[in-house]
């Protein structure tokens, strides 16, 4: 999982890191710079997806895709990756967003297959 996490982040310089995290919060794998803590982004991301996965349900009546949290700085990207998982990605730029998004979905899907051959 860790080759997925590279290849991601080797897609645009503006990625500073990404992390694939368990449903409950617990960080599977990281490529995180060394002043990021893995466990508040592994929480904070379970939370995030959390609370958008209740809205998305509750408000508008349909599947969440992705949580998008947009900062002075750049951008937080949360992205299901199957129902054990998913995959935080953080920018520190307002780069487009289509690329990026693109490019964390094949990424999810490749973190799915990983998990399946479990």
């Amino acid at each position: 999982m860790r080759t997925i996490l590279s290849e991601l982040n080797k897609t645009s310089v503006h990625i500073e890191a990404s992390a694939i995290i368990s449903a409950d919060g617990l960080v599977i794998e990281a490529a995180l710079p060394q002043d990021m803590n893995e466990d508040s982004v592994g929480a904070m991301s379970a939370a995030l997806l959390s609370v958008s996965n209740r809205g998305s349900r509750e408000l508008v009546d349909g599947a969440l895709e992705q949580v998008v949290v947009k900062s002075t700085q750049g951008y937080i990207l949360i992205t299901q990756a199957g129902k054990e998982a998913l995959l935080t990605v953080i920018t520190k730029s307002h780069m487009e967003l289509e690329h990026i998004s693109s490019e964390i979905k094949r990424s999810a899907e490749k973190v799915i297959a990983h998990l399946s051959a479990f």
